[in-house]
């Protein structure tokens, strides 16, 4: 078992010392100096305190010593030559007692100065309000009372000292199952950390209560200890190593079976917390001067550098700004109000990214910064994030890539550029089912290949050796920018302002006049319209408004009404509306026939090619990953291809989608700008059985000496059919040799070639002895003999000879 058996030390102050021992039962208590040769550090909890009277040795008379008893939870034990200053950093159960203000110069990452606050409440993993009814059980803020069919129970806000009580009464049934609180925790927990088990108790009458922490399912306890229960309020803690596995949620149990009929039990204050959330209170800085590190923000990550971080900021008189200031909330939306350089994320359209591998676009998980859409995929993905003239002019560069990620399973993300490892990103289990932001900073790499674009890839590798957690990942709003700090996210869809200038956004107000009546109202209707005080210019969400005091109007359907006075030609429209009124289309490329080429045996025919690779080319439109799906035919209905929403698809000869046949017919649907293109395309299969050649001569096989002149033509038949010479000059290359007889062990050599008489004249054409004919016209003696054969040329991976 896993109980951590604490050791508790009183601490006392002299009874001549001018200070006041001001620690109350429940405080988070820290001390911590360098000595000269080694850091001293203690973390303990307060579990009592008081007064003792004690007789002075010099004078004898009764003096006053106040104390405080610890129980020591990590660190150094404290010795009466220390220093034993002790500074509050929380309190597990009473909030008035919760913040602190923290300097050190000895902590790792100091020198800085903290405001905490919060850490015992904020941190907790259980903190009861109220007893959860049958519809409403949520072990994170209600008691969740096990065994009511032996007990009452009701809910008592405070008494004297105590807060969020839960008073149990035991009635005279008999039952023999489990009676008390059953606390579930709403996150993981993995070892070597340590529960802390914080809560009042008292009862009637004497009686004992079993704590355990054990697994959900109660397959597994990492701890149980037994305590004894008076009728007075005492103050208990409990300490719990996690023993096994960290990928199965936990729950606390405080067994109160031990109770007869009329016996009655109150707990109050409880509260859950580990206690990492309360040595490393770096997540519970509100304030803090100094050095930054170690801090981590909801939207910006793991901070660095010196510099103040404040979580509100109230401001008089002057207030100046150097760089950026953008407003957003805490999940990251920056989409409220920018102003700063208007080119800072990089990343080409980060709201629809242009994927080239296979995603799933995931409606249900809302998306960590309001805007945009949320990806899901089990294995690589990868993403266009600039284009190829972008990425060739800033090769060598440093940029930092950052997103937003929300993994279901421990996992290490790798971050690739171009098909390069640039770095890693590791999810451990505790940080697992919530959104994050992680970043990677990088230097740019030159490609493999000349003119490509940048890609960005993440591969997951995920640790399934539990078998715990789904192996999925979100994946959310990325942001590539210069240099090494990552600023809060600042969506961009299809065109980026490249240029350097500093400028200002803001999601809803005007500009001009006053701030409740401004001269240009932007989004002042709550729906995104934007309007003038005069109302001559209107522009509404669902596609209406009017221009010129509505000299030019045009409704919701997009019908335009000008009035009399407009005149519009075609030298008036700006190059944007030109290319919105020319056509769009789409259309599929590609080959469409598969030849076959088998025997009689039954073996598996050979394919040429092995796989068709189909292109869809657009006109005058530019379609993302989430704009495009491929489809197949099948029967009557189009069936999807699932995950394939690429520029491409490649087609195999023998996949189920052929559905035993011989023709196929793809479709490829793009759904861009509330329009849909389609586009179809069918592929064949020519099975190619039984092949045989036959050599004509235009002018017979007999020739007096020193004369030949004749076209010889090598047909092809197929099962016995002539193949149509067309084809047959599109896919096959012949091969044609020559021998004089009697001698067929050696070819003659260079006959092909150019042959002139003894006067220079040319007597014989070089000869193309891969073409299906040739033209003869040389002087003969003897007997020839011609052969040819039919070879694979591109088509085969195998020589197909007839030799004749």
């Amino acid at each position: 078992m896993s109980v951590y058996k604490y050791k508790k030390y009183k601490i006392s102050l002299q009874s001549d010392s001018k200070k006041t021992q001001g620690l109350r039962t429940g405080d988070i208590v820290r001390r911590q100096y360098f000595d000269g040769k080694n850091l001293i550090y203690s973390l303990m909890c307060v579990l009592d305190y008081g007064i003792d009277n004690t007789v002075d040795p010099n004078t004898n008379d009764i003096v006053e010593k106040q104390y405080f008893i610890g129980a020591l939870l990590e660190g150094d034990v404290p010795k009466t030559e220390e220093i034993l200053d002790f500074a509050r950093i929380t309190n597990l159960f009473d909030i008035n007692r919760s913040g602190a203000i923290y300097l050190t110069g000895s902590d790792d990452n100091a020198p800085y100065m903290d405001v905490i606050d919060g850490i015992g409440r904020n941190e907790s993993l259980c903190w009861p309000l109220n007893i959860a009814t049958p519809d409403y059980e949520d072990s994170e803020s209600q008691y969740i009372v096990r065994g009511t069919e032996a007990v009452t129970t009701d809910y008592i806000l405070s008494e004297a000292d105590n807060n969020r009580i839960c008073h149990f009464k035991r009635n005279d049934a008999i039952y023999y199952g489990f009676i008390g609180l059953q606390q579930d925790f709403y996150k993981y927990v993995q070892n070597p950390n340590r529960v802390l088990i914080s809560y009042k108790i008292k009862a009637n009458k004497a009686v004992n209560c079993k704590v355990s922490l054990e697994y959900q399912d109660g397959t597994r306890t990492d701890g149980e200890e037994t305590t004894s229960i008076t009728t007075d309020w005492q103050y208990k803690l409990h300490t719990i190593t996690v023993d096994y596995s960290g990928r199965y949620l936990r729950t606390v149990k405080l067994d109160l079976s031990e109770m007869s009929p009329s016996d009655e039990v109150w707990v109050s204050d409880f509260n859950i917390i580990l206690l990492s959330s309360v040595a490393n209170f770096g997540d519970a800085s509100k304030i803090r001067v100094g050095k930054l590190n170690g801090i981590t923000d909801p939207v910006f990550g793991q901070l660095e550098g010196y510099g103040g971080y404040l979580q509100k900021l109230f401001a008089s008189k002057s207030a100046h700004i150097s760089g950026t200031l953008t407003a957003g909330d805490e999940n990251g939306f920056a989409a409220t109000f920018y102003a700063g350089k208007i080119h800072r994320n990089v990343f080409v359209n980060s709201l629809d990214v242009n994927f080239t591998s296979a995603i799933t676009i995931d409606t249900q998980i809302e998306n960590p910064t309001g805007i945009g859409n949320v990806y899901s995929a089990s294995k690589i993905i990868s993403m266009i994030a600039q284009s190829e003239e972008w990425f060739a002019q800033h090769i060598g560069k440093k940029y930092t890539f950052s997103f937003w990620i929300y993994a279901g399973q421990a996992c290490q993300l790798s971050i690739l550029q171009n098909d390069k490892a640039i770095g890693t990103v590791q999810i451990p289990i505790a940080d697992t089912n919530i959104w994050s932001r992680k970043k990677v900073t990088f230097e740019l790499q030159a490609p493999k290949q000349a003119e490509e674009a940048l890609v960005l890839s993440i591969v997951p590798t995920f640790d399934t050796s539990d078998n715990a957690g789904e192996s999925i990942f979100y994946f959310s709003s990325p942001q590539l920018e210069a240099g090494e700090l990552v600023t809060q996210y600042q969506p961009t869809d299809t065109i980026l302002n490249y240029t350097e200038d500093y400028g200002a956004w803001f999601n809803r107000g005007g500009i001009g006049g006053t701030i409740q009546n401004p001269l240009l109202q932007l989004n002042f209707d709550g729906e995104g319209s934007i309007g003038t005080r005069s109302n001559s210019v209107l522009i509404k969400t669902d596609g209406s408004g009017h221009f010129a005091n509505k000299n030019i109007k045009w409704n919701k359907n997009g019908d335009v009404t000008f009035g009399k006075n407009v005149t519009m030609t075609w030298d008036n429209l700006d190059q944007s509306v030109k290319d919105e009124l020319v056509s769009k289309s789409i259309r599929i490329v590609g080959t469409d026939t598969f030849t076959l080429l088998g025997d009689l045996t039954g073996a598996d025919p050979v394919t040429n090619p092995a796989d068709i690779t189909l292109t869809l080319e657009e006109e005058n439109l530019q379609s993302t990953s989430s704009q495009r799906q491929w489809y197949y035919l099948q029967g009557y209905d189009y069936i999807p291809f699932e995950g394939e929403n690429g520029k491409t698809l490649t087609i195999w000869p023998f996949e189920p989608y052929w559905d035993n046949g011989n023709s196929l017919t793809v479709r490829c649907i793009v759904k861009f700008s509330d329009e849909e293109y389609s586009a179809t395309f069918t592929i064949r299969k020519q099975y190619i059985v039984g092949y045989s050649l036959e050599i004509t001569s235009s002018q017979g096989v007999s020739y007096k000496n020193n004369s030949c002149q004749t076209v010889l033509t090598a047909n092809v038949y197929y099962q016995g059919k002539l193949v149509d010479p067309d084809y047959v000059a599109k896919n096959y290359i012949f091969k044609w040799t020559r021998y004089h007889l009697p001698d067929m062990e050696n070819e003659v050599t260079d006959w092909w070639k150019e042959q002139r008489d003894n006067e220079g004249n040319i007597v014989q054409q070089e000869i193309d002895r891969s073409k299906q004919s040739i033209t003869l016209n040389y002087g003969i003696s003897g007997q020839d003999c011609f052969m040819c054969e039919l070879l694979n040329g591109n088509m085969f991976p195998y020589e197909f000879p007839l030799i004749f």
